[in-house]
């Protein structure tokens, strides 16, 4: 679903360090740096800075080896719990992605500490900033609530993203790639290294075209990434732009569950009785034509077009045994979706009835423009200082929003000679405050093998909304809600090649834009509390790592899908009372001998609403959205190794790579007939590559991904109601795609 349907209707200072340093003796150093898991062929298991909750690091290394165009949430989708899907079905355009269940408004994303969440809709559009992943210098995912050093909003899982690692050495690479679905990837990456004393510079520019699985759901992006700074011995202040536009038809509707394989007679049947479909013969037969490939809509530009820029300014300083850092960051958007509309109200849009000899015509077709402006800025700061046997942290950061909601009708077939193409039809104002500081400390026990920390968070957050809705509707609201988090953890090092490690931390999240606006009651919806117990086991030795982890997230308040849409097609959500998320994950790398490698990750769980309460009458359910159980398999095999003792040569390197994902329920009421079915993902990666004696390198991959040609839907929605005394479903899936593939050519200078 898209920005403008979800928001309308439905961190880290730069260079200072997650958690302080202490001195440890030597013994503790070494057992450290065992302990921290080595690469898997995925990503990489550690625990930075020791740090007490499960945590997942990939490099930028490993990202380049996996970007292939797609979007960041199809490169990260091997990482444990975690469930991706595609809007146009090819992992182009709009994709998400859920960890443990959680949706992308419970993820916290920072990029170099700044919240990439939208401020109303917590939503993340990775499409705003595409192939975002070429300039990523590394990336951690924290499951769970995290700590407050990767973000204000921290509560089901965190994201952080750091962009602002410069190079020492001049150089640069260049990637072409094309592939099926008229996908083509251009991507051109520089940097000076370092100039004089402590002066660099680096950039990338970087398109994307894509015509999409899905019938009319193509892509255009692009993006440009800038950054200079300088370097002294104590410190560095650093600028970095990114740039994104992109342009995508909609594909957000899904398709009819029957149109899948149903015989054309069924489907004919159906849609007699279709409040979507009814009697429009031309939309049925195209569904019938193209089954899983239909696409709602029929209007050439139904587009989304959308313009987001990102200014940072990162400065950091070590003071008198402090590392200090400061951040201010302005992001601006601006775009639109554009929509064609049968049969609307002329007075919905300002116009006018048409009176003819023989009737008044109150009714037309209309092309519509609905806006999103916003600007986004604030201030961070961070500090840290590290004593013999532990050190403390502390954080602060304001953020203000302001977000203009608006309306075109760009053209009407009738009734709109008076009405200007600028005529805005409805128009609203959001307006976000978020303050937040935290203070966090560790101590050191048992010469440096036990670690304990503690945290403490507050943050304040205030919204307003004023004007008038799409439907015409004054819009209220005006609150402000207050949070302390507090959070505990240890962890233990049981023996040179193993750690355990505990936590409870306590979360919490304001309601979204459309909670508030789409509310059934005159009552404002309730702040989600999450209670979060951790609790894990890493062992490593140079042929095996592993990390099991156990947790119990208790929700108190958590907002869910009731079932109802709204008029744009997007999911209302209310709080219900008790519910809980429980399960193990485990992750596991094999290296059995030099060159083959083996990475698998599974986890079990159960996701369950106790308590629906507030006067809902349901029974206990399964949460929406949350697979009982995922699991990943990489195998990587390392087939020719040419390279001499001065790594220059050839290599090639083979993987396959699996994914399953267990059944889904689309509403919480734990109905099969509402439900996605259990898939299994099968692709391919070979790589070549030709290291030169110059240090650069010429590599050529080739992706073929489900190759066994799963047919399967990631993603949907469902809604059911009583018809002549029999509870009729209506179901929409979102198919990915069959069986394609891509090549890409690398080269760095």
């Amino acid at each position: 679903m898209n920005r403008f349907a979800i928001i309308l209707c439905f961190a880290t200072a730069f260079s200072v360090s997650g958690t302080s340093q202490s001195v440890v003796s030597a013994d503790v150093d070494s057992i450290l740096k065992t302990v921290q898991l080595l690469p898997a062929t995925v990503s990489a298991i550690q625990a930075p800075e020791r740090s007490p909750f499960p945590t997942q690091t990939v490099d930028a290394v490993e990202l380049a080896k996996r970007d292939a165009s797609m979007d960041m949430p199809f490169l990260l989708r091997f990482t444990p719990s975690l469930v991706v899907t595609s809007d146009a079905g090819a992992g182009i355009g709009y994709t998400s992605m859920r960890i443990r269940g959680s949706d992308q408004t419970r993820i916290n994303v920072t990029i170099n500490g700044v919240a990439l969440n939208d401020a109303e809709s917590h939503q993340v559009y990775w499409v705003d900033l595409p192939d975002l992943a070429s300039s990523v210098d590394n990336l951690t995912i924290q499951r769970g609530v995290g700590s407050s050093s990767n973000g204000a909003g921290a509560f089901g899982a965190t994201v952080a993203i750091q962009t602002m690692e410069f190079n020492k050495e001049a150089g640069g690479r260049v990637v072409l790639s094309g592939g099926s679905f008229g996908t083509l990837r251009s991507m051109a990456q520089w940097s000076t290294g370092e100039i004089g004393s402590g002066l660099y510079m680096e950039g990338r520019a970087s398109r994307i075209l894509s015509d999409g699985y899905m019938d009319r759901s193509g892509s255009d992006l692009s993006s440009m990434q800038i950054g200079l700074g300088y370097r002294w011995d104590s410190g560095q202040i650093a600028y970095s732009a990114m740039l994104g536009h992109e342009r995508t038809q909609q594909a957000w509707f899904g398709v009819p569950r029957i149109g899948l394989d149903a015989p054309a007679d069924s489907i004919w049947s159906w849609a007699a009785n279709s409040y979507e479909y009814g009697t429009d013969t031309a939309r049925i037969e195209d569904l019938i034509a193209r089954g899983r490939q239909h696409n709602y809509y029929s209007y050439a530009d139904q587009v989304d077009d959308y313009r987001q820029d990102h200014h940072q300014i990162h400065a950091s300083q070590r003071l008198a045994g402090w590392d200090l850092g400061a951040t201010l960051h302005y992001t601006a958007g601006a775009g639109y979706w554009e929509q064609y509309r049968e049969a609307d109200d002329i007075a919905l849009y300002g116009g006018t009835s048409v009176i003819t000899a023989g009737d008044t015509v109150t009714t037309s077709n209309v092309i519509r423009r609905r806006w999103l402006d916003n600007d986004y800025f604030g201030g961070i700061f961070q500090g840290s200082r590290a004593y013999e046997n532990g050190g403390i942290q502390v954080g602060l950061g304001a953020f203000q929003y302001a977000g203009e909601h608006f309306g075109n009708p760009i053209w009407m077939q009738a009734g709109g000679d008076t009405i200007s193409p600028q005529h805005r039809y409805y128009d609203n104002l959001g307006e976000k405050t978020d303050q937040y500081w935290f203070i966090s400390g560790d101590r050191r026990l048992a010469d440096g093998k036990i670690n304990l920390r503690g945290e403490i968070q507050m943050r304040t957050v205030g919204y307003e909304v004023s004007g008038t809705d799409n439907d015409l509707r004054t819009l209220e609201v005006d609150t402000t809600m207050q949070f302390i988090n507090p959070k505990f953890g240890l962890d233990y090092i049981v023996s040179p090649s193993s750690r355990v490690f505990a936590s409870v931390a306590r979360g919490s999240r304001e309601p979204v834009r459309n909670d508030f606006i789409d509310r059934s009651t005159a009552a404002y919806p309730k702040a989600e509390q999450l209670t979060d117990l951790e609790v894990g086991w890493e062992v490593s030795t140079p042929k095996w790592s592993m990390q099991a982890v156990g947790y119990y997230m208790k929700y108190k308040n958590q907002l869910v899908l009731t079932g109802a849409l709204n008029d744009v097609d997007s999911p209302i959500r209310q709080n219900v009372s008790n519910s809980y998320r429980a399960g193990l994950e485990w992750t596991n790398v094999w290296r059995p001998v030099n060159g083959l490698q083996w990475y698998s990750t599974v986890t079990a769980s159960q996701n369950r609403i106790t308590d629906f309460g507030f006067g809902l009458g349901m029974e206990p359910a399964d949460i929406s959205f949350s697979p009982s159980i995922t699991a990943s398999s990489v195998v990587t095999w390392e087939a020719l190794n040419c390279l001499n003792e001065k790594g220059v040569g050839s290599t090639c390197l083979i993987e396959w790579s699996a994914r399953h994902v267990g059944n889904q329920f689309l509403d919480n009421t734990s109905s099969d007939v509402r439900s996605l079915d259990a898939y299994n993902v099968h692709d391919a990666r070979v790589r070549w590559m030709w290291n030169r004696p110059n240090g650069s390198y010429v590599s050529v991959s080739g992706y073929l991904r489900n190759f066994l040609d799963a047919q399967y839907s990631a993603n949907g929605w469902a809604y059911f109601y009583e018809y002549g005394g029999q509870e009729i479903s209506e179901v929409y899936v979102y198919p990915q795609a069959g069986r394609h593939g891509l090549v890409a050519l690398e080269f760095s200078f």
